[in-house]
């Protein structure tokens, strides 16, 4: 007599791969998964939980600024409303820079997003840049305790915590999907790295060239299908740099902006490449100077130096040249936004070296010990997370001091009526059509391009402003408006003053 079988063994019988009736698939998956993938989250987690709420305390204390804190929230709530013109910068958005990712963060402004909106979910895709670094680490070196550690090495990087207390900005969204990209490629999953790769470059037009050379190495280094897919990447990555900043920003704002920050070198790609060859000192002298070296100094302790070996770190050369040659110091700092392409290339490059260098030495795990122990080096050294000796430096803003009379001042701004207001309290008032940084437009100062074409001070309604802020010139400006008769004081208190506006002066 044969005895019963179950249904549900049967199944199993016939198909072991396919899970038992009354089986969960995803409980099954989790079981099989790799258990680091925990750890991982656990590495996400506690990177959110530290930035989080010092980047949200660091706004709600008035510690974020106009530019460009100000900028970036005025800009996605004008698409919101289907407006362009950023009061706060005096230039179009489609003239400021080509960060049209900043469209996709436009529905949740329709719910009333805005600045600690943007800051959280810059945060969190820091975060997340822990995935793509441990999946291409489990790739390249195995399973175990390594890829979870070179994950750590990412986050505990400075120069992460440093781009989340300068708060949002573009070019930081692009990080994680780089990272992914190169993963999705070594995958030969060619259309998501397609995807990765757009959603990289749509959040800055420079990012494009990191792109470019990312097609590049795929190109020399690939078999036929990955060298097409890179010169198609090379090739549509350049071009996208050149229309944007050759056609479309030109067209809009009159020039590309940004290339006030090279007037030292040339301004334009052609005068700086005849200006190398005609006094190559100049450019020499950039690259080699104490800021320069500082700065690739604080870059590459954390990895150990490691990056230095792969070719994957070459796609931060574009971004390192047009740092370490701009007439401005805060290009070459690790405590601002233009760090965010070159740590993205060099957390590639560290991974890849590790792997090379450990096959050849025998001794990954000694390796990626020693760099784990450079990044908390690093990260104690300059850091301002809470283990981070900058931690204390003020740079979170814990400065209490008027903090009642700036909310109360912010408090009395009608919504929507055209304001200008000093430079930490313009993130607080952006969701309006005007808002300028006082002191314009009564005064152009860093507006639009070369301070031309101001708008009309008669337009403003409300004036708001901390004197602490203030130069003696503006705070002498505002007194001469309120003596006119023009504005009248409504409130004053520790030096934060609103005026409105009660008659336009004749003539």
């Amino acid at each position: 007599m044969t005895e019963a079988v179950a249904p549900e063994e049967e199944q199993a019988a016939v198909d072991p791969a396919r899970p038992a009736v009354g089986r969960s698939p995803l409980l099954d998956r989790l079981k099989r998964a790799d258990p680091n993938w925990w750890l991982v989250a656990a590495l996400v987690g506690t990177f959110v939980i530290v930035y989080a709420p010092l980047v949200y305390r660091r706004h709600a204390n008035f510690a974020s600024f106009s530019w460009d804190m100000g900028i970036f929230d005025q800009a996605v709530w004008l698409l919101s409303r289907g407006r362009s013109f950023i009061t706060v910068r005096g230039l179009d958005f489609f003239g400021h820079h080509a960060s049209y990712g900043l469209f996709l963060f436009v529905p949740f402004y329709w719910l009333g997003a805005g600045v600690q909106f943007l800051n959280l979910v810059q945060v969190l895709s820091l975060a997340l840049g822990a995935v793509p670094v441990f999946l291409i680490s489990r790739d390249r070196v195995g399973r175990g305790w390594i890829p979870l550690a070179l994950a750590a090495v990412y986050l505990l990087h400075p120069a992460l915590g440093f781009v989340s207390w300068e708060l949002f900005h573009p070019e930081v969204m692009a990080i994680t999907p780089l990272l992914f990209a190169w993963w999705f490629a070594g995958r030969q999953r060619w259309g998501w790295f397609a995807v990765s790769v757009i959603y990289a470059v749509s959040w800055k037009e420079d990012v494009a060239l990191a792109a470019m050379v990312l097609g590049l190495i795929l190109a020399v280094r690939g078999r036929a299908k990955e060298r097409r897919v890179g010169i198609i990447t090379a090739v549509a990555a350049l071009a996208w740099f050149v229309v944007v900043t050759r056609v479309l920003l030109p067209a809009i704002a009159g020039e590309a902006f940004y290339g006030q920050l090279y007037k030292g070198i040339g301004s334009t790609p052609g005068n700086i490449v005849s200006g190398a060859v005609d006094d190559p000192g100049n450019i020499t002298s950039r690259l080699a100077n104490d800021e320069a070296r500082t700065y690739l100094w604080q870059l590459l302790v954390p990895f150990g130096f490691i990056p230095a070996l792969a070719p994957a770190s070459l796609i931060a050369v574009p971004q390192l040249l047009a740092n370490l040659l701009s007439d401005y110091v805060w290009t070459r700092q690790i405590t601002f936004h233009y760090v965010a392409v070159p740590i993205a290339a060099l957390t590639l490059g560290a991974v890849e070296g590790v792997a090379w260098l450990g096959r050849r030495l025998g001794a990954t795990p000694a390796l990626v010990a020693a760099m784990l122990v450079c990044a908390l080096v690093g990260a104690v050294q300059w850091g301002v997370s809470p283990i981070g000796r900058e931690y204390d430096s003020g740079y979170w803003g814990y400065e209490t001091v008027g903090l009642d009379a700036k909310r109360e001042a912010i408090a009395m701004i009608p919504p929507g009526e055209p304001t200008s207001a000093s430079y930490f309290l313009v993130p607080h008032l952006t969701h309006r059509p005007q808002l300028y940084e006082y002191p314009n437009p009564f005064r152009s100062s860093g507006w639009g391009i070369r301070d031309r074409d101001p708008h009309d001070p008669a337009d403003v309604k409300w004036i708001v402003i901390d004197r602490q802020s203030l130069g003696a010139e503006d705070s002498s400006m505002f007194d001469a408006l309120v003596a006119s008769g023009e504005f009248r004081v409504r409130f004053s208190e520790a030096d934060v003053i609103v005026a409105e506006r009660v008659r336009l002066t004749k003539g």
